[in-house]
This record gives structure tokens, sequence and C-alpha cells, in this order.
């Protein structure tokens, strides 16, 4: 398992979407987490209902194959 503490430079629904869409392409389990809530880093709906805030501390947990790319790929993007 790989994890990755990252702070939020964006707050956009096309932001969320790229998020989704880059996350579906790899082989791992992907979370996103924010404070006592997370979502499945794969699901648009999932990562709207974190309601997070610009500047929020997320925390990114991936499981998998892909874990360790998919986790970096994702923090250059959030």
């Amino acid at each position: 398992m790989k994890s990755k503490h990252i702070a939020l430079k964006d707050l956009s629904l096309s932001l969320a979407k790229t998020v989704a869409e880059r996350a579906a392409a790899y082989n791992a389990d992907i979370r996103i987490v924010y404070r006592d809530k997370g979502a499945n880093a794969k699901s648009l709906m999932g990562i709207i209902a974190l309601s997070y805030k610009k500047g929020a501390e997320l925390l990114l947990v991936a499981e998998g194959r892909d874990a360790a790319r998919a986790i970096e790929q994702l923090k250059s993007i959030l």
C-alpha cells in the first residue's frame, strides 16, 4: 500500500473529472481521504461528495500493482 498527503491546489469540477479519469487507468484501488470521509478516486460523484475546500489536505491511498505510479500521477494533478 502506498499513501501520500497533498495540499489541494484547485477546487474545480473539471479537476475532479480529470482525477477520476486518470485514476481509472490504473490497476489499483485508489482512495482519496478528506477529514473522516473517503472516496473511490475512480468515482467522480465520490470525489465531489467529499466536499473538500481549496487548500485542503487530502490523503491519497492506493493498493495494487500500479499503486506507486497512480499516487505520483494523481499527486501531480492535485
